[in-house]
């Protein structure tokens, strides 16, 4: 028979409400099922840690700015620099 124990950590509490907010966010019903979750898989050694950023959501301007740029780019409008020395990158005039 598996003996349940509960698990205390001190946290900060607006921590905890910022992990509960994300939790939800996931589609956990709560705190402890994410938390449960993590720890099934660490005791699995069954998951990888990766930290990844929200991609960057442009306004319709930038978006509009950066298409043209691009499009200039691919067009050969805009003119571009190609180097072999990443550490040496040189203004063309």
């Amino acid at each position: 028979m598996n003996q349940i124990i509960n698990l205390q950590i001190p946290i900060r509490t607006d921590l905890r409400d910022q992990a509960l907010a994300g939790a939800k966010s996931l589609g956990f019903a709560n705190l402890q099922d994410s938390i449960r979750i993590f720890l099934q898989q660490l005791a699995l050694n069954n998951f990888d840690i990766s930290f990844q950023s929200k991609p960057i959501v442009l306004s319709a301007k930038n978006n509009r700015r950066y298409s043209k740029i691009i499009d200039d780019i691919d067009s050969g409008r805009e003119k571009t620099i190609v180097t072999k020395n990443t550490t040496v990158i040189t203004k063309s005039a």
